[in-house]
């Protein structure tokens, strides 16, 4: 991975350093800040190094502690609309190949302790197996026309997985039962994949549940997505993957993902569909 890889969050530090520059033109402590605005110091350092989301109020508020001119102000608001959502096409994301994509992937998830995924098609990352993961990065080089790194990508695919057994950390994956059956590699490989569900189930940290085959789903299964932590979802559809940073976007997929999570089963009864799947790939 080089340092020209991306990460989901580069446009919030790109903000965050905006802010900076504008403190620093008004010749301003980021204490002197603080005092003005009535935050806590934290709040000040936490924006201009990009680890908080800020609010158009809290731009107003900078602006108006900076004594920052309208150009200033209108400059911030948009690097703000940027931050809050970033829209990046696949060809773009993996134009490095599949390995900068997984450990750039790595690196937001460890600084996440709480991952919530919902997927209806195809088993995410955190749980494939190599061979099953290969099959994917075949497709994704194939379809998007990117440079063949498949093995580097497998390998650093499996590295991600490490984090699912450091303490600390809580998972939580709802599937359709569709992806299940969704067929992206032989069935020897589906076999094997479906096996590793049952395992990964059984870990004390994560939570796996199945939404069956004929429950009535609140809303149409366009696309799956993760949730981290309550700071970002990030989406993905077939063109491209959307980072949204907005409040009121994030509680939009909160309120999807506890609407499926509560349609799916757990334990025994998630075990015995993936077991159902696993006979059809069998022999």
């Amino acid at each position: 991975m080089t340092g020209s890889v991306a990460k989901p969050h580069d446009a919030l530090r790109v903000f965050g350093l905006q802010l900076r520059q504008v403190r620093e033109d008004a010749g301003l402590t980021g204490r002197a800040v603080a005092d003005r605005t009535g935050w806590p110091h934290s709040k000040v350092s936490k924006l201009e190094r990009g680890q908080q989301t800020a609010t158009r109020s809290d731009v107003d508020a900078w602006v108006a502690a900076t004594g920052a001119g309208s150009d200033d102000a209108e400059r911030l608001q948009v690097a703000l609309q940027q931050a809050r959502m970033e829209y990046t096409e696949w060809r773009q994301r993996l134009s490095t190949g599949t390995r900068a994509r997984q450990l750039q992937r790595r690196e937001a998830e460890a600084e996440a302790t709480l991952i919530r995924v919902f997927e209806p098609g195809v088993l995410p990352g955190l749980l494939q197996t190599a061979d099953y993961a290969r099959a994917v990065f075949q497709g994704l080089v194939s379809t998007y026309q990117i440079a063949d790194d498949v093995e580097d990508g497998v390998r650093a695919r499996l590295s991600r997985q490490e984090l699912l057994h450091q303490p600390g950390r809580r998972y939580h994956f709802v599937l359709a039962e569709t992806a299940l059956y969704c067929r992206m590699a032989e069935p020897v490989v589906m076999h094997a994949q479906l096996d590793r569900l049952l395992t990964v189930a059984r870990q004390p940290n994560v939570d796996l549940a199945v939404v069956p085959f004929g429950a009535r789903w609140p809303v149409g299964p366009l696309n799956g997505f993760w949730l981290f932590d309550r700071d970002y979802a990030l989406v993905e559809t077939l063109g491209a993957e959307l980072t949204l940073r907005e409040p009121a976007e994030i509680v939009v997929y909160e309120r999807i993902f506890d609407a499926f999570s509560r349609l799916a089963v757990r334990g025994t009864a998630a075990a015995d569909l993936i077991l159902g799947a696993t006979r059809r790939y069998a022999g």
